[in-house]
């Protein structure tokens, strides 16, 4: 995610990848200011009643009242009431803003929290999609080796972030969503550990989700 602006009650925000959606899911909460640019069906109003007119893409603020993650589009939708639009489009009517990958969006709050804030900026430095085969090539070495510096499995990926011991946490992409997991993220983040999330759609993070569902590499053994 990126942070294209900032003051003390807005951020603007392009969103990069399916992750960032996750983060948004969290941060955006009903009563917010919304604007972004989306597709609305624009009605032409005539003599004999209101005709339908064409679809068009404009820029929309709404205040937010619903949130909600579309599994199959990949998409973080957003619905409330319209309360800034062209001239065109009837200010109080309701409206969905659909955000994806490659979306601008401005996000507005009377307050924003810390922990909002600090999500953000995980957002936007560390967690990020494995893209280096060799993590898991190391992970892989530690296990065959049982020499200690690698565990996997939820408890002892747990305890061993309980001890500070998690250099780099491996956890199946669709995982992130899961309460436990985000407690999971907090607690290796908050000791300096990094956050790996591992996708199914190449075929060594499919067997790695399959086999081990989760895993770490430790800094030292614990033991």
């Amino acid at each position: 995610m990126k942070i294209l602006k900032s003051d003390l009650n807005t951020r603007k925000l392009k969103v990069e990848n399916d992750l960032d959606l996750w983060h948004l899911q969290q941060i955006v909460e009903p009563k917010d200011l919304v604007e972004a640019r989306t597709v609305r069906t624009i009605f032409i109003r005539r003599e004999e009643g209101k005709e339908k007119g064409k679809r068009k893409l404009v820029l929309l603020k709404i205040r937010v009242e619903k949130i909600e993650f579309e599994e199959y589009t990949r998409k973080l939708r957003l619905t409330g009431r319209i309360v800034e639009a062209p001239e065109e489009v009837q200010k109080g009517d309701y409206h969905t803003i659909e955000v994806g990958r490659g979306d601008l969006m401005e996000i507005g709050k009377d307050r924003w929290s810390q922990e909002q804030l600090e999500r953000l900026k995980r957002a936007t430095v560390r967690m990020e999609v494995l893209r280096d085969p060799r993590i898991l090539e190391e992970f892989s070495v530690h296990c065959d080796k049982d020499d200690g510096l690698a565990v996997y499995g939820f408890e002892q990926v747990k305890s061993a972030a309980g001890y500070g011991a998690v250099k780099i946490v491996l956890i199946p992409e669709e995982k992130i969503r899961e309460k436990n997991f985000e407690d999971m993220v907090k607690l290796v983040e908050s000791k300096k550990g990094e956050i790996k999330l591992i996708s199914k759609k190449d075929m060594a993070g499919k067997k790695f989700c399959n086999t081990y569902d989760i895993g770490a590499i430790l800094r030292f053994p614990i033991s």
